[in-house]
């Protein structure tokens, strides 16, 4: 018998069987089933206000954290050296708001943490070196150690709280978006030791106050790459 006759046998054998009102009701039945299940959910700000709250998160993080210890850095600044840094911070740290915003929502345009975090530390080492001239070494690593501590001190909370903010969204690569919520928390960090520590010498500012920032992207990559990798192996 040929495949078109045995076709035929099928489909009369299932007229007969089945209502011819059958698969409609199938459908209707699933529709309701699923649909029922349904509820509005309430739609995301625009990336702005993100943007915003981010950015209000690294100014409150970046003034309280340097408070309670003093805000010794910035008075020893000159009105030159005030006007040159935290304009670039505050630019800084609105694109690595901007990132997370961004890793928020699908489709929300390209990864920005990863620009934010190489323009991060590449562009205040060159402004340090510009600004500072004090190349000495001396007690080197015994000034550097605390302020690279109480960078991170300042650096955890932010991070932490930007990835609770980021969980209001739908991240679908937390490594990308962990890498934009780092560079925001160092660059907090970095914004504190600026308003705190008095210490002008160049090398001291190159190194342990920019790898606040460094240290900050490295590890919300690392922890959003293993959020990803433990997501995909409980899936």
């Amino acid at each position: 018998m040929k495949p078109d006759p045995i076709d035929n046998i099928l489909a009369q054998a299932a007229q007969r069987a089945l209502p011819p009102d059958a698969g409609r009701a199938a459908v209707q039945r699933i529709r309701s089933t699923v649909l029922s299940n349904l509820r509005p959910v309430r739609p995301l700000a625009p990336l702005w206000v993100f943007t915003l709250a981010l950015l209000a998160l690294f100014a409150i993080f970046a003034v309280g954290g340097a408070l309670p210890p003093g805000l010794y850095g910035i008075r020893v600044l000159s009105q030159f050296q005030r006007v040159l840094i935290f304009p670039v911070l505050v630019a800084a740290a609105w694109l690595a708001a901007a990132a997370c915003a961004r890793e928020m929502r699908p489709a929300a345009g390209s990864h920005l943490g990863a620009i934010a975090l190489l323009l991060s530390a590449g562009a205040f080492p060159v402004l340090f070196s510009l600004l500072f001239h004090d190349y000495s070494t001396l007690r080197f690593v015994h000034q550097g150690v605390p302020c690279l501590i109480a960078g991170l001190s300042v650096a955890i909370p932010t991070g932490l709280i930007a990835a609770l903010i980021l969980r209001r969204g739908f991240v679908m690569e937390r490594g990308m978006a962990g890498i934009a919520a780092g560079t925001l928390a160092g660059l907090t960090g970095l914004g504190m030791l600026e308003l705190h520590c008095p210490n002008l010498k160049a090398i001291h500012v190159i190194v342990w106050h920019v790898a606040v920032v460094i240290v900050s992207g490295i590890l919300g990559f690392i922890i959003g790459w293993i959020a990803d990798y433990l997501g995909r192996r409980g899936h």
